[in-house]
């Protein structure tokens, strides 16, 4: 085997896989893949723990080595994770005199763009933006006249603890890492056409554990975002609720799953209507799919709400496109048009560029979304990764207590710091979270409002008021255990007072509205009581006179 091949790893949180791969006549040649189960090691996107990640990567560059008949000394790691996301910055200058705008001055505003006000973060990738020259929005200031300059960056940025621990993993196995390409951003490249690109798109990659926002508009990455929602929410509410095994939950959201918001429950004749469980349970089919809505939409709403956000939404002329392994969920487009109101909605299942497999080859499939990650992170491979003599690196340990060994006195080092990152860290993911639990806040007192319009137009409408009472009975449900304890938590953080008292004030608006509705019910039922009684009593007299 020549050693022309590129390696490209990618630490998903359903699993670590591995690909290689050559480029001949314009097409990538798929020459071996493997991959590892990795609930217990990777989560959200995240090396959770060091061993077991350690243990997969060594078995899976053994099993491409097996494959390709040759060494592996170099590989491309793909980056992703809860904290991935986009910061703007902007970054001004005066060149004194009018006078025309050089590269050096536009290379040093950049430099200056990749200095961001999060100590726990580091800048994985930079895209310039527009430039204001003078007032004169342009897209390349270089050569163009000018006193002053303002140039807009979007820095892609992440917890320094995922690099580190990608890092920690690769340095006692017998492999260099070549760069570490931001993940979502190559599969936003290699997923989206080029008019979607220039046009404006928004891609939503619905994987396990996260669920990734990437926005392009005139062929620039604008905005990014990482949630940590995945469709593993669905498995989860089965396993607690129903007392599901994981196996179980997957093979029921896979077999059942279907959020057409049209969907009709009502069972046809000769129709399973229930799912029996390993135990023997019988488990109502409609209750399962609720379940699956409810997640699904807790999802796609979250999603909603971060393209308005992004403040691209009204530009998203080439529309939505969905990717990752909840992409193949039944009708996901059609529930996504529901929210977003959006026409241009596809399911990606396929990159733009060529390829072939090797025979042999069965897994993954890549003419499907699951597989679409670990080859965009192949395509983005350049440097030839086989061994040679300059490439070997040489290894010291590879022993994995000795590595846990080498972790424990970097850890010493740094604890203070960690422990310190961890708690803004931590802060950071519940003022997240906590957002999320506004939004959907925000969301019911909309849903209550609405309805006590409905009610005070169309109140003698018994349908109108039952579904109003409805509204008024799930509206509260929203304020659980969990945002009363953020809300004591962020309470006491600087950081995030202004956050938490606006939730509370969510929550008293809430409260208002839903109690105003009940009572605009009750009024409704009154007046059309007395209505019915005032026709009865004009009846009777009609009927006396008779």
């Amino acid at each position: 085997m020549d050693k022309d091949f590129v390696v490209a790893i990618e630490l998903g949180s359903s699993k670590i896989s591995g690909i290689a791969g050559r480029r001949q006549d314009g097409t990538m040649q798929i020459l071996a893949y493997a991959e590892e189960n990795t609930t217990a090691c990777v989560k959200r996107g995240v090396v959770w723990n060091i061993e077991k990640t350690y243990q997969s990567i060594n078995s899976i560059i053994s099993r491409l080595e097996t494959s390709l008949k040759a060494k592996v000394a170099r590989v491309y790691v793909g980056v992703g994770g809860q904290s991935v996301r986009s910061y703007k910055s902007l970054v001004k200058r005066s060149m004194m005199t009018h006078s025309y705008i050089t590269k050096e001055a536009v290379d040093s505003m950049r430099d200056e763009s990749y200095e961001i006000p999060f100590n726990e973060c580091e800048v994985l990738d930079n895209y310039p933006q527009d430039f204001l020259v003078d007032q004169n929005v342009v897209a390349d200031p270089v050569g163009v006249m000018g006193t002053n300059i303002e140039g807009e960056y979007v820095d892609i940025i992440a917890n320094s603890k995922i690099l580190q621990n990608i890092k920690t993993v690769f340095s006692n196995t017998s492999v260099n890492i070549v760069d570490v390409p931001v993940a979502p951003c190559e599969l936003a490249s290699n997923v989206l056409t080029d008019v979607e690109k220039r046009s404006g798109c928004a891609l939503v990659d619905l994987g396990a554990d996260t669920t990734t926002v990437i926005i392009y508009r005139n062929n620039i990455v604008r905005f990014l975002v990482t949630l940590p929602l995945g469709m593993n929410n669905v498995n989860k509410d089965f396993e607690s609720s129903l007392q599901l095994s994981e196996s179980e939950s997957e093979e029921i959201k896979l077999k059942y799953a279907d959020v057409d918001p049209q969907r009709n429950d009502d069972p046809k004749e000769g129709e399973v209507t229930s799912y029996t469980s390993s135990d023997g349970r019988q488990l109502d089919l409609v209750v399962l799919k609720t379940v699956i809505d409810a997640r699904v939409n807790e999802i796609v709403a979250n999603v909603y709400h971060q393209l308005l956000r992004s403040n691209f939404f009204e530009n998203l002329l080439g529309g939505i496109v969905l990717t990752g392994g909840g992409s193949n969920m039944k009708n996901i487009d059609k529930l996504f048009h529901e929210v977003t109101k959006v026409d241009k909605i596809r399911v990606a299942n396929t990159i733009n560029a060529p390829f072939v497999k090797a025979s042999g080859i069965s897994q993954p499939t890549f003419e499907t979304s699951r597989g679409l990650t670990i080859l965009s992170l192949l395509m983005s491979a350049k440097e030839p990764c086989g061994m040679d003599d300059t490439t070997v690196k040489p290894v010291v340990n590879t022993v994995v207590p000795d590595l846990i060994e080498q972790m424990d006195l970097e850890e010493e080092k740094k604890r203070k710091k960690m422990e310190q990152d961890k708690q803004a860290a931590a802060d950071a993911q519940m003022a997240i979270s906590f957002d999320t639990l506004k939004s959907r806040i925000r969301h019911e007192i909309e849903n209550v409002e609405t309805a006590i319009s409905d009610v005070r137009k169309f109140g003698k409408d018994k349908k109108i008021r039952e579904a109003a009472s409805n509204v008024a009975e799930r509206a509260m449900n929203v304020i659980t255990e969990e945002f009363q304890h953020d809300v004591d938590i962020l309470s006491g953080k600087e950081k995030y007072k202004q956050s938490a008292s606006e939730g509370v004030k969510l929550v008293e608006k809430l409260r208002k509205s839903n109690d105003e509705l009940r009572q605009t019910i009750a009024k409704a039922k009154e007046d059309n009581k007395f209505i019915n009684r005032i026709g009865k009593w004009i009846n009777d007299i009609v009927n006396d006179e008779d």
